[in-house]
């Protein structure tokens, strides 16, 4: 639209004898990353500079997609950003000039301002996953396989708490693809330690994965130290199993106040409670369970206006996963979609959890 619109602009200037000058250069990093630099100048019949920009931007091959701020630094990277001097950045920028030992950031549309940061003095938080760059981050995870969501269907977001469980994560996520459908993981930072590869698995297939904190514990109690190192070991656990963090939390029994929620603001996490807890955990030992939280988990996915609800369970229970499964095949008759909590975000709205 912007480059038809600058097409536009030139016909009209057509008696002007103007000439413009188009200059770039590409340089191709550790055969993955293309940095292209483009320099354009117009000169009129005066000769006279009336306009000069530039841009510069990386290309990362593996992903088919330009850099952004965010794609290139993990965890808390406000904290290193204001250190280096720069209190507001745009996490979308793709003003990215990555070289062999460091990556230049442009904080200024006009390029003017720069700070570089040094890949092997801040390894804690370079996100960028190629064998010659000094980083934590895996090598081998495959880009997720995303559900194509439908706007005009039914919706409906199951999230699961506390996994990964080694067998009925798996078998919930099965029960998912089976309907074209993905879930949300909210899960606990020492599981995503003991199952990695489960963590690895749930983000390739195209499901979300959430923090639910590292171990559990009632953040409205705990010392500000306490209550970051819950946070942050978590993401640190996410990362490291697939590479990317959790965006969203839930505070376990949903217990939060204003420390809680600038802690995960300063994370750049969002906040998601549930329209409906289906108490799965209190059918884990009963005979006919599955059955009871397969119907509260319709009842809750109903509720309301019936469609764009947040559902909660939990991937730990046998119960509970054979319950998902039945739900599943009786929602998706009835018209439901199921997506993540991110895309029901996006699509329905949900204003008390942004």
């Amino acid at each position: 639209e912007s480059y038809s619109t600058y097409l536009k602009s030139e016909k009209k200037k057509k008696d002007q004898k103007d000439i413009l000058y188009l200059d770039y250069s590409c340089k191709k990093i550790y055969k993955q990353y293309v940095v292209v630099e483009l320099d354009y100048k117009r000169i009129n019949e005066d000769e006279t500079k009336t306009k000069a920009t530039k841009s510069i931007m990386t290309y990362d091959c593996k992903t088919n997609q330009l850099l952004t701020l965010k794609d290139c630094l993990h965890g808390k990277y406000g904290d290193l950003l204001n250190t280096l001097g720069v209190s507001e950045y745009d996490k979308e920028s793709t003003s990215i000039k990555v070289d062999q030992d460091s990556f230049t950031y442009f904080t200024d549309q006009k390029l003017k301002n720069k700070i570089t940061i040094n890949y092997k003095e801040n390894k804690d938080y370079i996100k960028l996953a190629n064998k010659n760059i000094p980083s934590n981050a895996p090598l081998d995870v495959k880009a997720p396989k995303l559900m194509k969501v439908d706007p005009k269907k039914k919706m409906v977001a199951i999230t699961l708490d506390d996994g990964p469980h080694k067998t009925l994560t798996e078998r919930a996520m099965n029960a998912f693809e089976k309907y074209n459908g993905r879930g949300t993981f909210f899960e606990l930072g020492q599981n995503m330690n003991l199952y990695p590869d489960i963590v690895k698995s749930v983000y390739e297939r195209g499901h979300e994965i959430a923090s639910h904190t590292y171990q559990h514990a009632q953040l409205t109690k705990l010392d500000a130290t306490a209550l970051d190192e819950e946070i942050k070991k978590t993401q640190e656990a996410c990362f490291k199993a697939c590479g990317t963090e959790p965006t969203l939390i839930r505070p376990p029994y949903g217990a939060k106040n204003d420390t809680v929620k600038s802690t995960f603001y300063s994370y750049g996490l969002s906040m998601i409670l549930w329209d409906g807890d289906t108490e799965d955990w209190r059918y884990s030992k009963v005979t006919n369970g599955a059955q009871i939280v397969c119907d509260n988990i319709i009842r809750d996915a109903k509720a309301k206006t019936g469609d764009g609800n947040i559902v909660l369970i939990h991937d730990i229970h046998e119960n509970s996963v054979a319950g998902l499964e039945m739900a599943l095949d009786q929602l998706s008759k009835e018209g439901y979609q199921f997506v993540t909590v991110s895309d029901l975000l996006k699509y329905k709205g949900h204003s008390e959890y942004k």
